[in-house]
């Protein structure tokens, strides 16, 4: 873990004594991370980082991320994406949304679009094409040559002269071959692959998200319909119901002046025959009795 670039101690961090392998700057950008948490659900969410450098980012997410997953980040803005490996996990800062993780990239690039990045990015990323990693320059430092022994006395007896001193002859460095014209494509076309598979999956995010939004939409519409209707067939069923009464009062009052008048009009037939009758029983006791 002491190789990666982001998994200094804090201590190393803050006095910055910890070399890195590229020079890390603040540089935000909106990036898409992806992957699955700690309970193997597969996620998505836009973020935004916070430092980057050729090997990695900082980023907050809020999903739960341990040191060792893997994950992938696609930067929109700059048509790039690769994957990386969760290297280190900062705790939750009391009422912040998230957390803040570390994340290397397997394969160092300059992912996050930089504009005018560090000279050492450079220097790094030629390297690697040429498949070896930078060396750091040593400090070139003269040989202690030891001196010669003192002359003895068969040197000065022996005629012949002394020999010159041999001169080391350095090695020369290997060559190392660069990638060939057919690696060079096949890793165009890799990146062009990438590059449309990147595009492709912010396109289905954006379609999908488009669709739920318009499915949300109509379900409201829905909704309120169902809740005009209901609140238009109460103020019917109301409006019918006084009408209803309205005419259920017109109709017994109609009903109790019949029976009022029909009435009055029996007591004044039965007043006009019981009047008669008394009449005509009160004349045939008033005619006189014939004698026999």
């Amino acid at each position: 873990m002491d190789k990666h670039p982001f998994s200094q101690s804090a201590k190393l961090q803050d006095t910055g004594i910890a070399r890195r392998r590229s020079t890390r700057i603040e540089f935000v950008t909106t990036v898409l991370l992806s992957g699955k948490d700690a309970t193997g659900t597969p996620f998505r969410e836009y973020t935004q980082t916070a430092t980057v450098n050729l090997h990695g980012c900082k980023v907050r997410t809020s999903y739960k991320i341990v040191v060792g997953m893997l994950v992938n980040l696609e930067c929109p803005k700059a048509g790039t994406s690769g994957k990386g490996v969760c290297i280190r996990v900062w705790d939750p800062s009391p009422g912040v949304a998230g957390h803040e993780i570390a994340v290397q990239l397997i394969k160092p690039q300059n992912l996050w679009g930089v504009p005018n990045p560090p000279a050492d990015w450079e220097v790094v990323a030629k390297s690697m094409v040429q498949g070896r990693m930078p060396q750091p320059e040593r400090a070139m430092t003269p040989s202690v040559v030891a001196p010669p022994p003192p002359p003895t006395r068969a040197a000065f007896a022996s005629p012949v002269a002394p020999s010159a001193p041999t001169v080391p002859v350095p090695a020369r460095p290997a060559v190392i071959a660069g990638p060939t014209v057919e690696q060079r494509l096949a890793e165009l076309e890799r990146r062009a692959t990438q590059l449309v598979d990147s595009v492709l999956d912010i396109m289905r995010g954006q379609a999908e998200e488009l669709t739920r939004n318009s499915l949300e939409e109509f379900r409201a519409q829905i909704e309120a319909l169902i809740q005009d209707s209901e609140a238009r067939m109460r103020q019917g069923i109301s409006r019918s119901y006084e009408e209803s009464a309205a005419s259920l009062m017109s109709l017994r009052t109609d009903l109790a002046e019949q029976i009022t008048a029909r009435g009055a009009q029996i007591l004044r037939s039965t007043e006009d025959s019981l009047r008669n009758r008394l009449l005509n029983a009160s004349a045939d006791n008033e005619k006189p009795v014939p004698q026999k």
